[in-house]
């Protein structure tokens, strides 16, 4: 028998060692596993406990569903709206839609702020029509598609009115021209290429749309009060504070752009409240004699004695301060109101200043024109053009075919068609929307000339 052949202990070491190092990598790979479980119970858990948030349709809601649609205005206090056309520094707050009247009846109108085109009647609301913030060339105006709704907007026959009031108290007037079915969304009912309202009594499925156009002959520029309404010198309380305005004027320099200048408004605010009133809550707007609206520019405010009020005026103080707005040169000639709230829905001052217009050193008033859209017809081979001619002087303006000019590579152009036929003629103060039709020159650019005013069009090919 051989005899045992002794052998080193350092096999049995390395053994162990390995046994350990195995053992170690089981527990870490187990802690592992472990924490990956803990992680997907805890998201199951909360995700579980997110959709248990949602409320149970209760069994009336079960049993009468209302329809959804893409987006759903939900009801509630309703949303702020301003719409604000800026040229260069200069900003105009336009007028909102505050009623609508269709065939005798009268229907107060809201903003709603739709994130999509496809939207639908706001759920909670009844009885008010719903205007589509920011369309303000077609006014899109919603209304609770009912039975009677449908009947009233079905009664429409081609002529009849539709009145639209602004917060401004201007009445556009319209006539109707012509009622279709839609699909929701349609392009050619939000479309802000025409001037016109369009009525919709928006449903899931489809939408009955009336279109009417606009009639500039009868619009109308009264004015209600709207609330407090002071003089010039007459203190008057809305709500915590008491504003008095001492003079409104106009302010012209060289630094200013042509045609443009400072309107400002002093005044001065008493804090008649028991705690202090923050200016920087105040709204200040200038309206002129013909609707347009002016929010306050801190530059031209800057230009005033008092300069802008800042801080807060504590209880039983007085600060005076300066309104400053950028303004057409001349304004429209006629009364101005200053519009002031102290706070947002608080009430407002109205403060009638009176203005008598004119130019510095005798310049004559010039006409305001501007181009709103260029197109071409279905055919591709009529160019389509709209504008807008405003009468900023004092006397009637007569505009003639000779003032009216269409030129381009390929030379004149011919005026085929135009509405309202010409010669037009637009009173002080007012404007007149024209359409001119010309045939498609053979050119990629075009210049149309207007009572002295140039405009290129291009990308005609």
């Amino acid at each position: 028998m051989n005899s045992p052949v002794p052998t080193s202990d350092s096999p049995p070491e390395r053994s162990a060692s390995r046994r350990r190092q195995l053992l170690i990598l089981i527990i870490i790979s187990g802690a592992i596993l472990l924490f990956i479980a803990v992680v997907i119970l805890v998201y199951l858990g909360l995700r579980g406990a997110g959709e248990n948030l949602e409320p149970t349709p209760t069994p009336t809601e079960a049993m009468e569903p209302t329809p959804t649609a893409p987006v759903q205005v939900s009801p509630g206090p309703v949303p702020r709206c301003e719409t604000i056309i800026s040229s260069g520094d200069s900003e105009v707050s336009v007028a909102l839609p505050v009623s609508l009247t269709v065939g005798g009846a009268v229907y107060p109108v809201e903003p709603i702020v739709p994130q999509q085109d496809a939207w639908v009647y706001p759920a909670g609301r009844s009885g008010t029509g719903v205007w589509v913030c920011g369309t303000i060339i077609n006014y899109v105006v919603g209304l609770q598609p009912t039975q009677a709704n449908q009947e009233l907007i079905g009664s429409l026959t081609p002529g009849s009115d539709l009145t639209l009031e602004l917060s401004s108290g201007v009445a556009l007037h319209f006539r109707f021209a012509e009622r279709r079915d839609m699909e929701p969304g349609a392009d050619e009912a939000l479309s802000q290429q025409q001037p016109r309202l369009t009525v919709v009594l928006p449903g899931v499925e489809s939408w009955q749309v009336a279109f009417a156009d606009y009639a500039a002959e009868a619009e109308s520029v009264a004015r209600p009060p709207v609330g407090v309404t002071a003089e010039v010198g007459q203190p008057v309380d809305v709500g915590r504070a008491r504003v008095t305005v001492s003079r409104g004027h106009v302010e012209r320099n060289t630094d200013q752009a042509s045609a443009t200048a400072y309107y400002l408004v002093a005044f001065t605010v008493e804090n008649t409240g028991d705690s202090p009133l923050p200016t920087d809550a105040f709204s200040a707007e200038l309206q002129d004699s013909i609707g347009n609206m002016y929010l306050v520019s801190a530059a031209a405010s800057e230009v005033g004695e008092f300069g802008p009020l800042s801080g807060e005026i504590q209880p039983g103080e007085s600060a005076q301060g300066n309104a400053g707005y950028l303004v057409p040169d001349p304004l429209p000639a006629g009364e101005l109101t200053w519009v002031f709230s102290p706070s947002p829905g608080a009430p407002t001052a109205r403060v009638k200043i009176p203005y008598e217009g004119g130019t510095p050193d005798g310049i004559p008033v010039q006409p305001e024109v501007m181009v709103m859209d260029a197109f071409l017809g279905d055919d591709g081979s009529t160019l389509i053009i709209e504008a807008e001619v405003r009468n900023r002087g004092t006397e009637a303006l007569m505009v003639e075919r000779a003032d009216v000019r269409l030129s381009s590579s390929a030379g004149l152009s011919e005026l085929t068609t135009e509405a309202p036929p010409l010669p037009w003629t637009i009173g002080p103060g007012e404007r007149q929307v024209i359409e001119l039709q010309y045939p498609k020159p053979d050119a990629s650019t075009v210049l149309l000339e207007l009572l002295g005013y140039s405009f290129e069009i291009g990308g005609l090919n």
